[in-house]
């Protein structure tokens, strides 16, 4: 059936990669690329192919690094580190798994499965992955401490692409405050005690930033972006008031 010959061809984007298994995010050129393989994760998880994705995570987990993840993977090369969705989405799978794994049988809790060779855990990945957008990444994601949102540099979410080409997004893009904020949430329910309140604060703090700072009474829905350079925080930027889908995961 129709479902069948989605599924078959699904299966045709999942490959081998060393002892793990990633998802190919096109073909014939592109390989893994992190928000592209974790999006379409989710799409494998309504599939039934679970543990496929727990590879692509476990992959893709042990690559994280000062809370960034590959923008592409060539071989073994991850320096293409440009993306600041990647690591938001790959929280999102987390997520999304570990309630599929706990529905279906009482194993261990996911977020406690080790990563690579090292000590490290899931739950250690996410939260460097949270830690380190709150303090600044090596390659220019940061949070503004006065509103908890986050800025986003030029060319690091899915649709901002060479200007005037493609449409520039640098400041504070709609869907990576709400992947933000989501993975905030994700924290304050895994985190130990004291960690639960850090978490819960500050995503209290960067939704009720959103809420003000996003949503546009006059045309009805919430702002693409706030434009801002490098170092202007989230209440001089910009809003723009283009109406795009990236509006609807809010």
């Amino acid at each position: 059936d129709f479902a069948g010959q989605l599924e078959h061809a699904a299966r045709q984007f999942v490959v081998r990669r060393d002892e793990g298994k990633t998802v190919i995010a096109g073909y014939p050129w592109f390989l893994d690329w992190g928000r592209d393989s974790l999006i379409c994760a989710r799409g494998l998880l309504a599939a039934g192919m679970v543990d496929e994705v727990k590879q692509l995570l476990l992959t893709f987990a042990k690559f994280e690094k000062d809370g960034t993840l590959p923008n592409t993977i060539h071989g073994n090369d991850v320096s293409n580190r440009d993306t600041s969705d990647a690591p938001l989405w790959f929280a999102v799978v987390c997520e999304e798994f570990s309630k599929i794994k706990k529905s279906k049988s009482k194993i261990k809790n996911f977020f406690d499965t080790p990563v690579g060779k090292n000590d490290r855990t899931i739950r250690d990945v996410l939260t460097s992955i949270a830690e380190n957008y709150a303090r600044g990444t090596p390659n220019g994601i940061r949070m503004d401490s006065d509103s908890a949102l986050i800025w986003s540099p030029s060319h690091f979410t899915w649709m901002d692409t060479n200007f005037p080409a493609g449409t520039p997004r640098e400041g504070y893009p709609v869907e990576i405050q709400v992947l933000w904020i989501r993975l905030l949430r994700l924290l304050e329910k895994i985190s130990d005690k004291p960690g639960q309140k850090k978490w819960r604060d500050l995503a209290g703090h960067a939704t009720a930033s959103f809420e003000n700072l996003f949503w546009l009474e006059g045309q009805g829905w919430f702002a693409d972006v706030l434009l801002a350079g490098p170092r202007v925080i989230a209440r001089d930027a910009t809003p723009s008031d283009a109406l795009r889908s990236n509006c609807l995961f809010a």
